[in-house]
């Protein structure tokens, strides 16, 4: 018999960040990361234990009753930490027209399918000391079609160690999105300004937080 999930929250929003950002989606919240990124704004979803236990059944119920939306965000946490992530993506591809998985790539891609995508977001150095392991399975994350690359830059000298793993590790630039660390919107402007000039000039795309300019620091947006 399947094992339940644990969960942080389910909700409907706009995805806020990547290459849908803007899109009405359904939010799966999984609960549990050792990842540790000091800037992490959802660290209540971090305890392995923390949030609730929901069977399969019990959740796309759930999700259902949220609202139809084009979109399904598979976010965290940490979803390669669940131990049962490839069948749950397996049930996400088959109900929703596109589902996106938000991970910091500490795992191999658990599945590959046309509507699976993957918002790979490594870490730099000044964001966790387990930065290094996020980057360990960079190359299968390369060969997976559906993967864009999302770096999260808080200064100039992040972005010098952003562009010099991308060379290092050959990330075609195309598949590449910075995003500005922030939880202000202030402090995201400020940060969007410089690394857009950035972005035109390297070919990069530059990536919003939608949620945090339209409704600040709350849970469930």
């Amino acid at each position: 018999m399947p094992r339940p999930y644990r969960i942080a929250e389910l909700f409907l929003s706009l995805q806020g960040e990547g290459p849908s950002a803007g899109t009405p989606a359904c939010f799966l919240r999984l609960q549990g990361c050792d990842v540790g990124c000091r800037w992490c704004d959802t660290k209540y979803s971090w305890e392995a234990q923390g949030g609730r236990s929901i069977s399969a059944g019990e959740l796309w119920t759930e999700l259902a009753a949220l609202g139809d939306a084009p979109l399904l965000v598979v976010t965290g946490g940490e979803p390669l930490q669940q131990a049962q992530i490839g069948e749950l993506l397996d049930q996400a591809v088959a109900r929703w027209p596109r589902v996106e998985v938000e991970t910091s790539g500490i795992g191999p891609p658990p599945r590959s399918h046309p509507r699976l995508h993957y918002n790979v977001s490594p870490k730099l150095s000044t964001a966790t000391p387990r930065w290094e392991a996020t980057w360990e399975h960079i190359a299968a994350w390369i060969a997976e079609p559906r993967a864009t690359f999302k770096l999260v830059v808080a200064s100039p000298e992040d972005y010098d160690e952003a562009r010099a793993m991308i060379i290092r590790y050959a990330i075609p630039g195309e598949r590449v999105m910075l995003m500005p660390e922030g939880m202000t919107e202030p402090v995201l402007r400020a940060r969007s300004e410089w690394l857009a000039d950035r972005c035109k000039r390297e070919g990069f795309r530059l990536s919003p937080r939608l949620h945090v300019w339209l409704w600040g620091m709350r849970r469930g947006t």
